[in-house]
């Protein structure tokens, strides 16, 4: 069976975040999850090691600083660095977020048949996205980055729900170290760097799936049972119109509800959404 590693950095709510790893163990079995702890709170990372003590879960001891649209890449680098160190068994990495949950079963088996799931949107100012900009397109760093790609411009896509094989995450953390450093770049990192190595890969003969994860901040809708239901059902498509300035919605407008197995955003509190995906637990489709 495949090794699949789980990337999860938080900043809050040790209890949810076990709630989480319960959730993950549940329909991910054998999965193993490494936990990055925000340096906002590292003061409290002994209270995540105390509410994460599962088997197969660790809680990285290097806190990197994290902040709103600074980036995340170098936190789920430090995580899959760490994870090396410890000599765990991975095949595969998988980028995911505090507020999202699996809601069904069969997410091993889509990671096991791929080496990459992501979104790969080509740049495109006139799009709108926030992330297709002159000054990050144009920035020195972004400039060598794309150099050693080959490539005249940069992707972006979908950070929730992304996947590659650890070769090739290993040249997504090598390429970003290089040119970034370990510490946040001053924009998404995770929704600009894993797309463009991605797409370069996808270029050559690779053949990318789509991220796990149906997320509702692009789209003007809000994460709700009955689009869990749809999440579980896996037939049809779903509509809605998206927010100015955001990217397209991988999952939204095309028939891709089998290649979904998780969503965002589910609030990081004891909510009726938690509950109902909870208890799919014990009245599992």
């Amino acid at each position: 069976m495949v090794g699949v590693l789980f990337s999860l950095p938080v900043h809050e709510r040790p209890d949810i975040v076990r709630d989480q790893l319960e959730n993950i163990q549940h329909f991910c079995p054998g999965a193993k999850v490494c936990i990055h702890v925000s340096g906002l709170v590292a003061h409290e990372r002994h209270l995540f090691e105390s509410a994460c003590d599962l088997p197969d879960v660790f809680v990285n001891p290097n806190s990197r600083e994290t902040g709103h649209s600074t980036g995340l890449l170098h936190a789920h680098i430090s995580n899959f660095e760490h994870a090396l160190s410890l000599g765990v068994e991975f095949d595969k990495v998988v980028l995911i977020s505090s507020n999202e949950m699996f809601v069904r079963r069969g997410a091993m088996e889509v990671i096991a048949s791929f080496e990459i799931g992501a979104q790969t949107e080509i740049f495109d100012a006139a799009g709108g996205w926030h992330l297709f900009r002159q000054d990050i397109a144009e920035d020195e760093r972004m400039r060598g980055f794309l150099k050693r790609l080959g490539l005249p411009v940069y992707f972006g896509g979908q950070a929730e729900g992304q996947f590659f094989s650890k070769e090739i995450f290993q040249l997504i953390a090598d390429l970003y170290t290089q040119f970034f450093g370990i510490e946040p770049c001053g924009f998404e990192s995770e929704e600009v760097i894993p797309a463009t190595v991605a797409a370069r890969f996808c270029m050559v003969g690779k053949t990318a799936t789509l991220p796990l994860t149906l997320c509702d901040y692009c789209t003007i809708t809000t994460m709700s049972e009955d689009l869990v239901e749809a999440v579980i059902r896996g037939e049809g498509s779903l509509f809605a119109m998206r927010y100015p300035r955001n990217l397209r919605s991988p999952h939204f407008g095309s028939s891709v509800l089998g290649s979904v197995f998780s969503v965002k955003r589910v609030p990081r509190t004891e909510c009726d959404l938690r509950t109902f995906i909870r208890g799919l637990k014990n009245a599992e489709r």
